[in-house]
């Protein structure tokens, strides 16, 4: 068995197999690997800037506390600071203020009475952007919180 194995015609045919399947193994991995320019996800569309609240209402400041995005969507978090006010209260401020600037209510799934469904647990939308409340504040100091978003994401294009 040795000298089959040392004969020159037994090596010379384990290295062209050698090479032959290096040769298999790299063009089965070309075909099946995704290209990086064709597949690799677009990057999702910046958050609404703060600047889409407008001012804020009378005894209520609104702080930036910068976009945060997952792999589809961007979105940015507001830190919501009210003089005198409990975090439903300054929701309710907010809310309110928003609405009478035009902005629209959205209910959740299932519901449809207005009266019936507490501020904070709906969002409003202008039509392009939506803000969404927390009674939990995202920073300590503050009262409350809000999340901006697309209300539909912006083709990548825009």
């Amino acid at each position: 068995m040795m000298a089959l194995l040392r004969s020159r015609r037994v090596q010379v045919g384990l290295a062209v197999a050698g090479v032959l399947a290096l040769l298999g193994t790299t063009a089965v991995t070309l075909l099946y690997r995704p290209w990086t320019s064709e597949s690799a996800p677009a990057a999702p569309a910046a958050a609404p800037p703060l600047e889409a609240l407008g001012a804020a209402p009378e005894g209520v400041a609104y702080t930036d506390l910068g976009e945060q995005c997952t792999q589809d969507e961007c979105y940015r978090a507001v830190a919501v600071t009210a003089d005198g006010l409990d975090a439903e209260g300054a929701i309710d401020a907010v809310y309110t203020h928003l609405i009478d600037q035009g902005w629209g209510r959205m209910l959740p799934e299932g519901e449809s009475d207005l009266d019936e469904v507490p501020y904070a647990e709906s969002a409003l939308t202008d039509g392009s952007v939506m803000v969404q409340g927390s009674l939990a504040p995202y920073v300590e100091g503050t009262t409350a919180g809000l999340l901006l978003a697309h209300l539909v994401p912006p083709s990548p294009a825009s």
